[in-house]
């Protein structure tokens, strides 16, 4: 249905290609749209990356700012910060900062979020995001210090990212945000209008501090909208009623590439493919705790043909078990290359010149699962495929109760692969593998903010996930973004759009 109805909206847009520029380019105003729907407006309260791009990077600032092309941590609302040890930060605020009622950042303000988020009672919507926190106290007008539960090295990570700095008492008695008559970040945009589930309008904030890595940014008013359908979606990306959107159906793409007044553009993401062996005893025979049954398995798979025709632009393969830019993420690791006459042989070796038989669950696309299927079939290796929704999927998996897991992971685009690795491989319900020795290097990675250290960890435990081929890794996922050829954006793989850096073109 979509691409019958597509087809008609290019054909309507090939006869708008020669319209006067778009209004809202003349009102410096950028309006874009997603899927989601955002019902609180402030940056805890929410799980989708619309709505903490918006509330916590346009409205509100944190206290270090990653730099997406250097992966730096610079200072923000922070001017400096130190490790006291391993589980005490101290950190120095700017003293010219004001919330957009012109009220004066301090420690007060910082304090209170920390305290605040930190307190289970409280309910943070992910609590991964906060529950490394033990307490902050002040120290000073603009000195206060972060209290860690335990040794949480990526800390500035998420300090980066996901915490964002609120004023005093924000949420109020009744837990509101806003609560206290401050419905007020430090960012660069101010809040104007929110019609929850439906729409939020920011505008530049004029007082925003200078010399912070943010800059200032040069769109005037920004405007989300909730669209659920991607069809109507495209239709007012055509029409003019949008300016920018993404997550475009690659089918769609193609189409949407013909029209001039578009850039259309497969990026990469921090999201990567995998496909998981289960070296568990199992209820019968378990065929892939034999490393020779799991190199026939990478040997019989062309990831190359996969992620050239099926995947498409703005992917690429993966070497390691997680993503190139995160800390401790070796790429110096075993790799192994399609050649599925090796497959065979290696099978053959291990008692099943005749074939077998593998469950292989997943649940994020029919068509990857069947292609990876379909050339395991090649060399003898029948796949039942179970597609499931994911917490279904999950269940197989904890449950014991298949051979392969076909799974991806974006890390929540912390760029540290902690995100990743102590995820799948530190004994947890997730972990496949179930090596106690990967485990200690990686917890051991995790119980220090020594660099050095950390590497070294993360080398070992890298290298011999790949060695012993607990993982084999596979593709980056691409998002695509389509957006009017006048503005000016640059997408990172992280799939934070930061529009504070895009503007119109002249």
């Amino acid at each position: 249905m979509l691409k019958r109805e597509f087809l008609g909206l290019a054909a309507m847009g090939a006869t708008m290609m020669a319209a006067p520029a778009w209004a809202q380019k003349s009102q410096n105003m950028l309006r874009w749209a997603s899927i989601q729907s955002i019902t609180a407006v402030d940056p805890y309260y929410n799980a989708h990356r619309e709505a903490i791009i918006l509330n916590g990077q346009l409205v509100w600032d944190t206290l270090v700012y990653r730099d997406p092309e250097s992966a730096d941590y610079v200072p923000l609302l922070a001017k400096s910060w130190q490790w006291k040890d391993n589980v005490t930060i101290e950190f120095v605020l700017r003293d010219d900062v004001k919330f957009h009622d012109g009220i004066g950042l301090t420690a007060d303000d910082a304090v209170y979020t920390f305290n605040y988020i930190s307190n289970p009672d409280n309910k943070i919507n992910v609590q991964s995001n906060v529950n490394w926190i033990k307490s902050a106290e002040k120290t000073g007008p603009y000195s206060f210090i972060v209290h860690l539960k335990a040794p949480f090295p990526p800390a500035l990570e998420y300090f980066a990212s996901l915490l964002a700095i609120l004023p005093k008492d924000f949420y109020g008695a009744g837990g509101v945000a806003g609560g206290n008559g401050r419905l007020v970040g430090t960012g660069p945009y101010r809040l104007t209008a929110f019609a929850p589930g439906a729409s939020i309008d920011v505008e530049r904030f004029d007082g925003y501090f200078g010399g912070g890595p943010k800059g200032q940014p040069a769109i005037q008013k920004i405007r989300y909208r909730t669209i659920p359908d991607p069809s109507t979606q495209m239709a007012e990306l055509l029409s003019g009623g949008l300016d920018w959107i993404w997550y475009v159906p690659p089918d769609q793409a193609v189409r949407l590439k013909a029209l001039r007044r578009l850039t259309v553009r497969a990026d990469e993401t921090m999201r990567i493919s995998f496909l998981s062996f289960n070296m568990r005893d199992m209820a019968g025979n378990n065929p892939v705790k034999d490393i020779r049954v799991r190199r026939a398995i990478a040997h019989a798979i062309d990831r190359e043909t996969i992620v050239k025709h099926i995947i498409g632009e703005g992917s690429s393969l993966v070497k390691a078990p997680c993503f190139r830019t995160q800390f401790g993420c070796s790429q110096d690791v075993s790799q192994i290359a399609y050649d599925p006459a090796a497959a065979k042989r290696l099978l053959a070796e291990a008692g099943y010149a005749g074939g077998l038989t593998l469950d292989l669950v997943a649940f994020r696309s029919r068509e990857w699962t069947e292609a990876v299927a379909g050339f395991m079939n090649a060399v003898g290796i029948k796949t039942n495929i179970i597609f499931l929704q994911y917490a279904a999927m999950r269940d197989r998996v904890v449950n014991n109760t298949v051979h392969l897991q076909l799974g991806d992971w974006g890390s929540y685009s912390i760029n540290d692969a902690s995100a990743i690795l102590n995820n799948y491989f530190t004994l947890s319900a997730d972990d496949m593998a179930r090596d106690s020795q990967v485990a200690d290097w990686l917890n051991k990675a995790s119980g220090t903010v020594d660099s050095a250290a950390r590497l070294a960890n993360y080398q070992q435990a890298v290298s011999r996930i790949s060695d012993e081929l607990y993982w084999l890794p596979l593709w980056v996922h691409p998002v695509t973004y389509a957006h009017s050829a006048d503005l000016d954006f640059k997408s990172f793989p992280d799939e934070n759009p930061r529009f504070f850096l895009s503007r119109w073109k002249s």
